[in-house]
């Protein structure tokens, strides 16, 4: 059957098996073909992956079909991957499969071929994986089967382009320059499409410029071309670096508070009211949804009022249903607007059970589909434990890496040296992967009991041990401006279903208040130490250009504005109010980011003309 593809497209395919790539065609119902991405090498651990490419295979029928992959020993045995009890490996609604893959021995034991078959799961019930050889498969596979040879593998490939300035934070205005081999051409686009498919592509040559940003970011995805065939696609962010003047470069936001359970339906007002003490600690937020707890209105309240930047998380599951509910909630959020500075997908995906790799790259590639769709270019990546083993189908499509690291809370890392332990992992980190690196998590709990680690420590918990961390924490980021998220901004009793100390990690209370014993670690000028009280202040219009008003204030409410130096720069009593609601005008102030202070209660503010 004819396949109609680009030049480039074609070409690709006759590469595929050398290529760090998965290639879609419309093929003949009768004809699947398998697609290889990556192996590990030879002698090493790790995950094979690939892609089905058929007409048929849909969401609604994949559980019936499955990939063998048997290493193929010199003397003539075969090994079915990853178990015998467990070979039938699964491929989702668009073809994608990962298969563990062990390192084959090594010297004369060394297995270099590795075969794949795509079949249906019915031919092999009750057909033990021992019994399973390359001998006895003709008739049981659809298809043809392929056999990878690692080492040409690996050799035969084509390195992606490599940039001068290391992605990440970095000061604005720098020059950005990319490389490759003599004889190699550098394929790129700026607008987040591939550069192998896109109409906005273009050949990079020494008098190209790019510049990194003072607003928003630069992306830059690429690819290395010759003789027709293409590297693995790279995906480089670069955002600009600024002085932190916030205690906290990022936190995590949960809403889940007072026993509300996540999904709770939360008001747009009661959203605004609880994320206003955010707004004065940090200058990044993170979510890990789109829906439920205020997770709809965060993003706009956070950038259109708070003047923060976000990080918009999808909560990434094994279930279809939910995952498409979630990027439905990303639609939304993308409509109402303002486009959010990152986007997430996925949170920890290695630690749910039997969770397919191949599941959170489609999630991926629909996530960046919608945001394509919209005209929009934002940055997309995923966040994991640190000791994660990332797949690299899933590393191919992510334009940064978000990392959680908690030395001694679930490991056995001495207390004396768990910063210290943080701040080598995040280098690790940073060294490891060619993208742009975040602390996606890191905390400690102040309360909870004592509890065994997986690894057989036991810890308790301590108000003492929880302000020791973030004391040195803090002290961390802000010498050297580190892109680290704390977890998190609030307690979340919903979590102590999960473990007793999951809900003692806030910043803050259920009151919207600091806990006393973080007060002085969290450096905030004196005259703003208690966060939002009793009071519930919505200040309208916001921004403001010259007046507005607040509500549900007392007779005498004395209203103390502040720069955000702690300074008070503007003070108003209302003796007498009618229906409860006080106007001030702030015409004779500059142009900025302000906190209106009433009794307890304190908001923000942002003037504008």
């Amino acid at each position: 059957m004819k396949t109609i593809l680009s030049p480039k497209r074609t070409a690709c395919i006759a590469m595929v098996m050398l290529l760090n790539l998965f290639i879609v065609s419309r093929l003949a119902a009768s004809d699947p073909k398998i697609v290889i991405g990556t192996i590990p090498k030879t002698g090493e651990a790790g995950r094979a992956e690939g892609r089905v490419v058929w007409s048929e295979l849909m969401s609604s029928n994949a559980a019936q079909y499955a990939v063998i992959a048997m290493l193929r020993a010199p003397w003539g045995d075969d090994y079915v991957k990853p178990t015998n009890d467990n070979y039938l490996n699964p491929v989702d609604g668009s073809g994608y499969f990962s298969v563990n893959i062990t390192t084959g021995g090594s010297n004369d034991y060394t297995i270099e071929n590795v075969s794949f078959f795509f079949v249906r799961r019915e031919t092999f019930n009750g057909i033990a994986g021992s019994t399973v050889k390359y001998g006895t498969m003709n008739g049981k596979y659809l298809g043809e089967p392929v056999t990878i040879n690692r080492t040409d593998f690996w050799a035969n490939r084509l390195l992606p382009p490599v940039p001068n300035i290391k992605p990440g934070f970095v000061e604005p205005g720098k020059n950005i320059t990319l490389s490759c081999k003599a004889g190699e051409t550098i394929l790129y686009t700026v607008d987040g499409s591939d550069p192998l498919d896109s109409s906005t592509a273009q050949t990079y040559t020494g008098a190209t410029s790019l510049k990194t940003p003072t607003e928003g970011s630069l992306l830059i995805k690429a690819v290395t071309s010759q003789s027709g065939s293409y590297s693995s696609p790279v995906s480089l962010l670069w955002l600009p670096q600024k002085p932190l003047t916030t205690p906290f470069w990022g936190l995590n936001v949960s809403l889940a508070l007072n026993g509300e359970a996540f999904g709770y339906a939360l008001s747009e007002e009661t959203t605004r009211a609880r994320l206003a003490p955010v707004a004065g600690l940090t200058k990044w937020i993170r979510t890990f949804g789109t829906q439920g707890n205020g997770l709809q209105y965060i993003n706009k309240i956070a950038k259109s009022e708070l003047g923060l930047h976000t990080i918009i998380g999808l909560y990434i599951t094994n279930s279809d249903s939910e995952n498409n509910a979630q990027i439905q909630g990303l639609r939304q959020i993308l409509e109402t607007g303002p486009a959010p500075d990152l986007i997430t997908v996925g949170n920890e995906c290695s630690r749910m059970e039997n969770f397919n790799p191949a599941k959170l790259a489609a999630c991926i590639d629909a996530v960046r589909e919608l945001i394509q769709s919209k005209s929009l270019v934002i940055p997309v990546g995923s966040v994991d434990i640190a000791g994660a083993d990332w797949s690299m189908a899933v590393l191919n499509k992510l334009d940064f890496v978000g990392v959680n690291i908690y030395h001694n809370v679930w490991d056995n890392t001495p207390e004396n040296e768990m910063v210290a332990k943080t701040k080598q992992t995040y280098a690790d980190k940073v060294a490891q992967y060619q993208k742009m690196v975040l602390v996606g998590e890191t905390g400690h709990p102040y309360s909870g009991g004592t509890y065994v680690t997986e690894d057989g420590a036991t810890r308790t918990p301590s108000i003492t041990k929880a302000v020791s961390y973030l004391s040195s924490f803090l002290q961390w980021i802000q010498k050297d401006n580190i892109p680290a998220f704390y977890f998190e901004a609030y307690d979340e009793p919903v979590k102590s279903q999960n473990h007793p100390i999951e809900q003692y990690f806030g910043i803050m209370d259920g009151n919207l208040q600091i806990h006393p014993f973080y007060r002085e670690t969290i450096a905030l000028p004196a005259n703003i130490i208690q966060l939002p009280g009793k009071i519930s202040m919505n200040p309208y219009p916001n921004p403001v250009k010259d007046v507005f008003t607040l509500s549900g204030l007392p007779s005498g409410t004395a209203i103390k504005i502040y720069d955000l130096s702690g300074k008070i720069v503007k003070v108003q009593y209302f003796n007498t109010l009618q229906n409860s609601t006080g106007t001030i005008n702030v015409s004779d102030l500059p142009d900025g980011t302000y906190l209106v202070k009433a009794g307890e209660s304190i908001c923000k503010i942002i003037k504008s003309r």
